[in-house]
């Protein structure tokens, strides 16, 4: 993970429309023909600002590339996965797809569920800006099944505003955490966190007790029960000293999670005053403070004393990938090479899928300028932190619900910390005997 952070880094219609997908094909870019007008779909998902700077950047490569036309197909995220599974299940899914990385072994366990994009080197500028680190991340048996746009990182941001008004000092250790919770009165907690996040963060504590990665890449638990029971014994104590809004106190105010943190009442008046959040997602928090005078800072990561790692998770925010069954190949990688290293395509499509991790489209929006604040302060630092890779399993969404549902009961003090760890471990072995195969 230090590798490919560390690399990321440092790097300064004409007679007859073809519609690609609509047929099978073999796995070889040469069935592609530059004479030809074709017509290739691309799906995604975002806000209005991500489609915004994505129908422009299809506007000027179909300007630039006239006999290459792009049928745009996006949507908010809700249910944006269900619609995805339903159409590779059915053979009708995009030319070129935006998706999550723990997609892959959902959707490609044997790395045949998309295009292997090794073939595509050239086109897509694979060697020029990508380092081997990089790219391993999309890989699945020696198949490149997908670029990562971009990178994100679990840190904490803290409300400074808030901090200062308590007379608080901005926590550096988990001892400091702990104790902020005390000086914190009429119901305000140094951090927000939700079930899921929770969980994360009770996980980024136990990796550093242990030095094991909870879930292995291949599928299996390696986080013993009482090395769960390490991660959750913490995460009560946080919830013991007031350091952490329990979920009780979150759900009162009709948050579900980090997905509607931030328009919580007492997040936005500065009383829930901190967040364990993705560097890439920083900013949905961080704009409504501003608007309301109070300012978010970068707070790092706490590390133990004699930590045997740092803990951090750290992974792809996004990827693209191409059909298997694309029957213009070459001309979707061209697609992908404009939007994602060359440097017109990249200042149009901008950091809203995150901070660039091509080298040369990190060094065009360095020099534009954009490249900068939390979300780069956040993956600058995790840099120097490396921890234990994550398993692409880790968010499968039935495992989000173990998880969840484990915090849940803890928070409500419905299981011990013995017992919750427990529940874990058997329902965690459970899933995972029925989603790896």
């Amino acid at each position: 993970m230090k590798k490919f952070l560390s690399i990321f880094l440092t790097a300064s219609l004409a007679l007859t429309t073809l519609t690609a997908c609509g047929s099978k094909s073999s796995n070889n870019a040469n069935d592609s023909s530059a004479n030809k007008q074709v017509t290739l779909r691309f799906s995604w998902w975002g806000d209005d600002s991500r489609h915004k700077a994505t129908l422009e950047a299809i506007k000027q490569f179909e300007t630039k590339y006239p006999n290459i036309k792009i049928q745009a197909e996006y949507a908010g995220w809700d249910g944006y996965q269900d619609k995805q599974t339903t159409q590779m299940a059915g053979g009708t899914a995009a030319d070129i797809m935006q998706i999550n990385w723990n997609w892959l072994p959902i959707f490609s366990n044997d790395g045949n569920g998309f295009y292997d994009l090794n073939s595509l080197s050239k086109e897509l500028g694979l060697e020029e800006n990508y380092s081997k680190d990089i790219l391993e991340t999309g890989t699945v048996k020696g198949k490149l099944n997908a670029i990562p746009v971009a990178l994100t990182g679990r840190v904490f941001y803290f409300n400074k505003t808030t901090y200062d008004k308590n007379g608080v000092e901005l926590p550096k250790t988990w001892d400091d955490l702990m104790n902020a919770g005390q000086k914190f009165k009429d119901g305000s907690y140094p951090i927000i966190i939700g079930s899921y996040d929770s969980w994360l963060l009770a996980m980024t504590y136990a990796e550093q007790v242990t030095g094991k990665q909870f879930i292995s890449n291949d599928g299996k638990l390696v986080f013993t029960q009482d090395d769960i029971k390490t991660g959750l014994q913490f995460y009560k104590e946080l919830l013991d000293k007031k350091a952490a809004t329990p979920i009780q106190v979150i759900t009162a105010e009709g948050g579900k999670g980090t997905a509607t943190i931030a328009q919580l009442p007492s997040f936005l008046s500065g009383k829930f005053a901190g967040i364990f959040e993705w560097t890439s997602a920083v900013s949905k928090c961080a704009s409504p403070l501003k608007e309301k005078n109070m300012e978010m800072v970068f707070g790092g990561l706490p590390i133990l004393e004699g930590a045997k790692n740092s803990g951090a998770i750290v992974k792809p925010s996004m990827m693209f990938a191409i059909n298997k069954n694309c029957k213009y190949p070459k001309e979707a990688a061209t697609f992908l090479n404009y939007i994602l290293n060359d440097s017109e395509g990249v200042k149009l499509m901008g950091t809203n899928r995150g901070i660039p991790v091509s080298k040369t489209a990190l060094e065009a929006l360095k020099a534009e300028g954009k490249v900068s604040g939390l979300e780069y302060e956040g993956l600058k630092y995790l840099e120097t932190y490396p921890g234990v890779p994550i398993s692409p399993y880790l968010e499968d969404a039935k495992l989000q619900s173990v998880y969840c549902q484990t915090i849940e009961q803890l928070s409500y003090n419905k299981l011990s910390v013995d017992d919750a760890a427990k529940y874990m471990y058997d329902n965690v072995q459970k899933v995972l005997s029925q989603i790896v195969k």
